[in-house]
């Protein structure tokens, strides 16, 4: 049985890689939103990482200066010696160095910048800032807008949140996030680090619609942030087995949301089951243990990807403006 099923899955994760070819070639989801030519542009790009616990002693007054960010935050001199001489956080350090292409992490995340400058209007950030966070599953990437006067927007990286699943300082960290901790989500998280400040959410919905819609909303407009360079699996962040079972099932999946009347449900326990991060999703199926965490996030996606298909003529802006989710399930034409 465990070898007819091992077929199975081969076989269905084939079809969904073949699926992904014909789509990128006949213009499918990645021609949505193209841009053109060079998004480039020029920032600089600073290594707190470095400047604390690279050198040989630290030179307060230059740090607080080139790095002041940080020390808005805490300008107590006697903290960030406290930081530098950490253990935990000198390995986090030494791991990123040895593991990392900073350079080409930087390259990345500049077009992804260029892109959310074009599609989105979002200013380009003065400087990137590189840093040892501790381990910060919330926030691994900030980005700040700036602000009237001289305050030009920022971008900030924790890099020590994607040194890979089998890291030994994530030993702590339940599997199914620890599985989220890998460079390949560096660009996928500063997009929704951008996207986070544009006000997508409508909190005046609390029906798990809504939150499907949302999601839908940041996976769709972070394809396109990321160039449509990440694959749509990795954006919603499944691995190549838990995409295969999804795109294999999409529509029993939606059927029993349809069935048990889910999508309207203003439960939050069902938002929880569904919705937020977990090993699987409970759907209340005989399937429920394959079945993996935030399904609704994926049906979201689904759901927003054929409104964005069937209203060519919109915007990524016009697109992620609408707040009505009633009317991306009324239009989209989503038929799995």
């Amino acid at each position: 049985m465990k070898g007819t099923y091992q077929i199975y899955l081969f076989a269905a994760t084939l079809l969904v890689a073949i699926g992904f070819f014909i789509q990128r070639s006949f213009g499918g989801p990645s021609s949505l939103y193209a841009t053109e030519g060079s998004v480039a542009f020029d920032w600089e790009v600073r290594h707190f990482d470095e400047a604390l616990f690279g050198g040989d002693s630290l030179d307060m007054k230059e740090l607080a200066t080139y790095f002041n960010p940080f020390f808005q935050s805490n300008p107590i001199p006697n903290f960030w010696k406290q930081e530098r001489a950490n253990p935990t956080l000198r390995d986090h350090y030494t791991n990123v160095q040895n593991l990392m292409d900073k350079a080409a992490i930087a390259e990345d995340l500049n077009a992804v910048s260029g892109r959310a400058k074009e599609l989105l209007g979002v200013p380009h950030p003065e400087a990137l800032y590189f840093y040892i966070s501790g381990i910060d599953l919330e926030t691994p990437c900030l980005y700040y807008p700036g602000a009237e006067g001289d305050d030009p927007a920022k971008a900030f990286v924790g890099l020590d949140n994607f040194l890979g699943v089998g890291y030994p300082g994530y030993e702590f960290i339940p599997a199914y996030q620890r599985a989220l901790l890998r460079q390949s989500q560096i660009p996928v998280e500063y997009a929704h680090a951008i996207l986070a400040t544009l006000g997508i959410e409508n909190f005046n919905d609390p029906t798990l619609l809504a939150q499907m819609i949302y999601h839908g909303k940041i996976a769709v407009a972070s394809e396109a942030l990321t160039g449509y360079e990440v694959e749509a699996a990795e954006i919603l962040g499944y691995g190549p087995e838990e995409w295969a079972f999804l795109e294999a099932n999409e529509a029993n999946i939606w059927e029993v949301f349809v069935r048990d009347q889910l999508l309207f449900s203003t439960d939050m326990m069902i938002r929880q089951r569904l919705s937020e991060p977990a090993p699987f999703s409970k759907l209340g199926t005989a399937m429920d243990t394959e079945i993996p965490g935030r399904v609704a996030r994926y049906i979201g996606y689904k759901l927003v990807q054929s409104y964005a298909e069937n209203h060519r003529d919109l915007s990524l802006q016009s697109l992620i403006r609408i707040r009505d989710a009633q009317k991306f399930l009324r239009d989209a034409q989503y038929k799995p």
